[in-house]
């Protein structure tokens, strides 16, 4: 878990099934498990869960929090 990362992928289900990856790059590495609480973070910062349908709805209404994965961009 100290391997470090400076990208994550969101993946969000929009309707028809289909899932998109949105890219972030971090300002600065950090390592895979503070990657990981991040994206818990973030989860909970830009959807909501609905435990009606057990998923969590994105706020901007574009689908359905799917995952996340971190990973070393390289360019």
């Amino acid at each position: 878990m100290d391997e470090l990362v400076n990208a994550m992928h969101i993946i969000i289900q929009i309707p028809g099934e289909l899932y998109i990856k949105e890219l972030l790059e971090f300002t600065r590495p950090m390592t895979l498990r503070e990657c990981m609480d991040f994206s818990e973070d973030h989860m909970e910062a830009v959807s909501t869960y609905n435990g009606d349908i057990n998923r969590w709805v994105m706020n901007n209404g574009s689908g359905y929090w799917f995952g996340s994965e971190c990973f070393k961009l390289i360019k």
